[in-house]
């Protein structure tokens, strides 16, 4: 899997909050927004092995990034232990003033309010993803950020 993503300020950045050098910030209390545009599995996990959430959140954007590689990310990231340490979202939203809607739906049919539930929970199911690791990814890992 090759890096599609994440350029050299948001590496340089996570590898500093691994120290936790700079202000000190509790790492299990930030997620990294878009961490789901990269397919650099040694990236992602060094970046949750220092404390913080990936957030895999532009699903149905796959002008950014293939469906099947955010997927193929995801069951990765689980197959190798890292549930915990994963959320999941689709960065859609209700009104984007920037977007003609026509054209939106024209360039990114899938970024919508269903795509999780429709698309990305049953592909990451054919990829062997229990129940069990998508309630943590949608439930347990967004409570235990919250509390």
């Amino acid at each position: 899997m090759r890096d599609r993503g994440a350029g050299p300020h948001a590496r340089r950045r996570a590898g500093d909050a691994g120290g936790r050098r700079g202000i000190g910030a509790d790492l299990t209390k930030v997620v990294i927004g878009h961490s789901g545009d990269t397919t650099d599995l040694d990236y992602l996990m060094r970046v949750a092995d220092k404390g913080s959430l990936l957030g895999m959140d532009r699903f149905g954007l796959d002008v950014l990034l293939p469906f099947e590689q955010r997927v193929d990310t995801v069951a990765e990231l689980v197959r190798r232990g890292y549930t915990d340490r994963v959320v999941l979202a689709h960065d859609a939203s209700c009104f984007i003033d920037w977007f003609d809607a026509e054209a939106k739906v024209q360039a990114v049919p899938k970024w919508n309010f269903r795509h999780i539930s429709e698309d990305v929970l049953p592909a990451l199911r054919e990829r062997g993803v229990t129940e069990a690791d998508i309630d943590m990814m949608l439930v347990a890992n967004p409570r235990r950020y919250f509390e």
